[in-house]
């Protein structure tokens, strides 16, 4: 799960540009702080997608000279909530979820930052969990602390497991007209959409999900789509 390394004499200078230039974020609108805290790169704002900030703290973490990341990134939510009301939509979601009946979740909120604490029978539900915390509106940072016992290893068709799942659990998509792959923890999308809105929604729900590393968005918008898989 270790992203590329960056070459860079300064690391801030090369975050700050990387978030102007490959992540298209405007620094009037989107001011983000970036710091260096004892050898470790600090990112501090608001971003408008999830995709910002997870590719923003996997740039960080590939730039030499760096030795941690300090990750202060949070997502603008899509609607305004209170710490309680995000609390207690993430446990509606979770108690209302049939896969993730019996199982201990814990959650705390603070200023619209999510932990999620407890343990599940898998990678899957674990991933499932944090996709339902991320789905709340107001939820501006998920932190997926919970714990699988046994453990299990990891893989990338571990990923493409849950994330299949996490589609089909989404209200906003088709997941049975989206192929889903991933290779070394990037997620590859393919398949058909009837809207833009519905693409984005399936990268968003990839992004969401817990170990992706990356994710490359091959869906074709088809307003006239039945939505069949090429």
């Amino acid at each position: 799960m270790t992203p590329d390394r960056h070459t860079s004499k300064d690391p801030v200078k090369a975050l700050k540009a990387a978030l102007t230039d490959e992540l298209r974020l405007d620094p009037v609108a989107f001011p983000i702080d970036v710091q260096m805290e004892n050898g470790s790169i600090m990112v501090d704002g608001v971003v408008e997608k999830v995709s910002q900030k997870k590719r923003a703290i996997l740039f960080a973490m590939g730039l030499d000279g760096v030795s941690g990341v300090i990750d202060r990134l949070r997502v603008r939510p899509s609607s305004h909530m209170s710490d309680d009301e995000i609390k207690k939509h993430i446990y509606d979601a979770i108690a209302g979820e049939n896969a993730l009946t019996g199982l201990k979740i814990e959650t705390e909120v603070i200023n619209g930052i999510v932990d999620l604490e407890g343990e599940v029978w898998s990678l899957s539900h674990k991933r499932l969990a944090g996709a339902l915390a991320w789905w709340v509106p107001g939820a501006t940072d998920v932190i997926n602390s919970i714990e699988v016992v046994p453990s299990e290893s990891d893989s990338d068709d571990e990923v493409s497991d849950a994330l299949r799942l996490i589609l089909e659990k989404d209200r906003l998509v088709d997941a049975a007209s989206i192929k889903v792959r991933t290779r070394d923890w990037v997620v590859t999308l393919e398949g058909v959409t009837g809207s833009a809105a519905e693409r984005e929604a399936a990268e968003d729900d990839a992004w969401f999900t817990w170990g992706v590393n990356g994710v490359v968005n091959k869906i074709i918008v088809d307003a006239t789509s039945v939505h069949k898989l090429p």
